[in-house]
């Protein structure tokens, strides 16, 4: 009897069964399945490895833009308004941050300047706001750039804008 469920259900009881023994029918169709499947998990692993380097790429251009950004302003700021440093009360103080007055239509004029000679991977930077109120300066700083591996499948060969907010305060530092 055990020879009888031995053969019912492919089990070999000697060498020579071993050999005779084989493989039940539903096995025959699953040839190439193994294949089909390392193949669609190659092509989810590249997809992925896509999606992550345009979306660092698209990260580190916003920290580019910002640093570039941060850069202009900071020269800007430094516009002194003389007549109201030179006036009897040179500092303002901001949130208890001692601070020089800036020469608006002076710093304005820089950074519309310096933004103009700008670019940020071959990309022209833009500004849309602008904001002074003679201690501190607002700017809003956009640029468009390609996605770093374009792929048409899924619609990244367009390009995106990167927008950023750049504000800067001229402090006065004073010796301790």
């Amino acid at each position: 009897m055990n020879s009888a469920l031995e053969r019912k259900f492919g089990l070999a009881s000697t060498v020579q069964e071993v050999q005779a023994v084989q493989p039940p029918s539903y096995y025959k169709g699953d040839r190439g399945s193994l294949t089909i499947l390392s193949t669609s998990l190659f092509l989810i692993l590249v997809l992925t490895s896509f999606v992550i380097m345009n979306a660092s790429s698209a990260f580190l251009a916003k920290r580019e833009l910002v640093q570039i950004g941060e850069a202009v302003a900071t020269r800007a700021a430094q516009h002194l308004d003389q007549g109201a440093y030179y006036s009897n009360n040179p500092t303002y103080f901001v949130n208890s941050t001692a601070v020089l007055p800036i020469d608006c239509s002076a710093a304005y004029q820089s950074f519309s300047n310096e933004i103009a000679q700008s670019n940020l991977r071959e990309n022209q930077i833009h500004f849309s706001g602008w904001s002074c109120d003679g201690y501190s300066i607002h700017a809003s700083i956009s640029t468009q750039t390609k996605h770093l591996f374009a792929l048409p499948i899924i619609g990244s060969d367009s390009p995106f804008t990167i927008n950023a907010e750049i504000s800067v305060l001229n402090r006065l530092q004073t010796a301790q």
